[in-house]
């Protein structure tokens, strides 16, 4: 009797955690990211070989991608790049990142920022653009799930463009930009 009980048994399901409730509501695009750095990517510039690396950004909603190709992992490269998504993809109210030095650093001077300019109209602005930045858990990447396997289909797609070429900063823009739209054509929609 106590044999049949255990091979008629179920197994026990595994519960899963409640996804971020940043990612879940609706939400304008690109108002909850991800970012991740992929690379490094060699860059033929004059004759010489130059690391470039590919800034991702992943909407945290809809899953829709956003790349920049930048020349260095610097925090000041990094900023600019930053600022350029804000400009052409609107306000970012919430962004998850891993840890990297650039992106820790990054949002200590974002928040420096914004205790400096803690004034009046200034305040006013800065609170209504406030930019909430979360880290996940250090060396635990599948933490940052819905971007690094967004990171995996960007690498694919370059090898199989690329193969060994060299290519120059622009060409390699141009790559990268055409990829985002491929990858922005698969199905997107609300988590």
């Amino acid at each position: 009797m106590l044999k049949v009980k255990k091979y008629l048994a179920k197994p026990i399901d595994q519960l899963t955690s409640p996804l971020p409730s940043d990612c879940i509501n609706q939400t304008p695009a690109f108002s909850v990211g991800g970012l991740d750095f992929a690379g490094p990517l060699y860059v033929n510039n004059f004759r010489e070989l130059q690391k470039s690396y590919i800034v991702l950004f992943t909407c945290g909603v809809t899953r829709a991608l956003h790349l920049e190709l930048v020349s260095d992992m610097t925090t000041n490269s990094f900023l600019l790049d930053f600022r350029r998504l804000l400009g052409r993809r609107g306000s970012c109210k919430v962004i998850y990142s891993d840890n990297a030095k650039t992106f820790l650093k990054s949002k200590k001077e974002i928040e420096n920022l914004s205790r400096i300019l803690s004034q009046s109209m200034v305040k006013n602005f800065i609170t209504k653009k406030r930019i909430i930045w979360k880290n996940i858990i250090e060396r635990s990447p599948w933490w940052g799930g819905f971007y690094e396997r967004l990171v995996r289909s960007v690498k694919e797609s370059l090898h199989k463009i690329l193969g060994k070429a060299l290519l120059s900063f622009e060409e390699i823009t141009t790559i990268l930009t055409e990829i985002e739209a491929v990858l922005n054509l698969r199905p997107l929609s609300y988590v």
